[in-house]
C-alpha cells in the first residue's frame, strides 16, 4: 500500500466512523427517516447526472436500491435512535455473516468450519451486547431493540448485496445514483406512513447542526466514503481493503465513547471483541476462498 493509498483509506474509515456520531445528534433532532430521506435525496441530486437505464438488468439494480437506499437506513437510523452510536457500529458488522449466509443460499458458495465458527461468534457477541441489562443514557435508549433494528438493516443489506452481483455492467458510481434516487422516493414514502411531527421536529431543531449533519451524510457519508472505497478497490486487493469495516467500527466506537460520552463497560468490550473478530475471520476467509470475492466487495456495510 502506497502512502497515497493508506491515506485514502485512513480518510475513509474516519468519515464513516464519526458519521455514527453525526447520525446519532442528527436523530434526536428530527425524526430518523425523516433525516435519512432528507440525506438520500440530496444525494441524488448531485449524482442525477450518473444514471444509466440498461435494458434487462434493472430488475436487481431496482430490488437492490430498495435495499441498499431505503430499507437499510429505515432501520439503522431508527436503531441508533434508540440504541447508543457504538453499539449500533457494532451490530452493522453483522452484514458480513448475513450476505456471507445469503451468498451461501442464492449463489451457492460454499463455506468451511473457520467462517461458520466466525458467523457464530459474531451473533453471540451481538447477543451478549443486545441482551444483558441496558446502559441507560437517557429515557429512550433502549439497547435490545436499537441493536435489533440496525442488525435488520445489516440483513437488508445482505440482500442488496446479493442482489447487486446481478448487476455487472453497472459502474459504481452509477449504482449509487440509482440507490440514491429509488432510495429517495422510498423514504419519503416511509416517513410520512410510519412517522409524525417531522415539520414541527424541523422546525424546533438546532439549524445549523442538521444542514452540517445532512451535508456530511451526503457528502462524507454517501459520495466521498463510497468513491474512497471503489477506488481502493481498484488499486488493492480485496484482502486488503475488506477488513477497513473493522476499522471503521473502532474508530466510530472511540468517537461515541469520546464526544458523546457512552458506556464503556465489559460487557459492550467482550461482546465488541467477539463481534470483530469473528467478522475478521469471515472477511478474511471470504477474500481468500479460492479468488472469490467477498459480499462486501461490491456493497460495504455503512451509515
Amino acid at each position: 500500500m502506497s502512502p497515497r493509498e493508506f491515506a485514502v483509506l485512513i480518510t475513509m474509515c474516519l468519515l464513516w466512523g464519526f458519521h455514527f456520531v453525526v447520525i446519532k445528534v442528527a436523530v434526536g433532532e428530527i425524526p430518523p427517516i425523516f433525516y435519512a430521506a432528507i440525506r438520500m435525496t440530496l444525494v441524488a441530486f448531485i449524482m442525477a447526472r450518473f444514471l444509466r437505464w440498461r435494458p434487462g438488468e434493472m430488475a436487481p439494480v431496482m430490488g437492490a436500491a430498495v435495499c441498499l437506499g431505503a430499507l437499510n437506513y429505515s432501520f439503522m437510523f431508527t436503531g441508533v435512535k434508540f440504541a447508543t452510536a457504538s453499539t449500533a457500529a457494532i451490530a452493522l458488522e453483522l452484514f458480513v455473516p448475513f450476505a456471507t449466509i445469503l451468498s451461501v443460499i442464492f449463489l451457492g458458495e460454499r463455506i468451511g468450519l473457520p467462517r461458520i465458527l466466525g458467523m457464530a461468534f459474531a451473533f453471540a457477541g451481538v447477543a451478549i451486547i443486545a441482551l444483558g441489562k441496558d446502559d441507560h443514557i437517557s429515557p429512550e435508549t433502549r439497547i435490545g431493540l436499537g441493536v435489533g433494528l440496525v442488525a435488520c438493516g445489516a440483513f437488508v443489506e445482505g440482500v442488496g448485496a446479493v442482489l447487486i452481483k446481478k448487476a455487472t455492467s453497472f459502474k459504481p458510481h452509477e449504482l449509487l445514483a440509482w440507490f440514491s434516487l429509488i432510495g429517495a422516493i422510498c423514504l419519503w414514502l416511509i416517513t410520512i406512513v410510519f412517522e409524525s411531527g417531522q415539520q414541527e421536529a424541523l422546525a424546533a431543531a438546532d439549524k445549523n447542526l442538521i444542514i452540517g449533519a445532512i451535508l456530511y451524510s451526503a457528502i462524507g457519508g454517501s459520495i466521498i466514503g463510497h468513491s474512497a472505497y471503489y477506488w481502493l478497490l481498484k488499486r488493492l486487493p480485496m484482502s486488503v481493503v475488506a477488513p477497513s469495516v473493522l476499522l471503521t467500527t473502532l474508530i466510530a466506537v472511540f468517537f461515541s465513547v469520546i464526544l458523546l460520552d457512552e458506556p464503556f463497560g465489559p460487557r459492550f468490550i467482550i461482546g465488541g471483541a467477539m463481534v470483530l473478530a469473528g467478522v475478521g475471520v469471515v472477511i478474511l476467509r471470504n477474500t481468500a476462498n479460492s479468488g472469490i470475492k467477498a459480499p462486501s466487495s461490491e456493497v460495504t456495510p455503512t451509515p
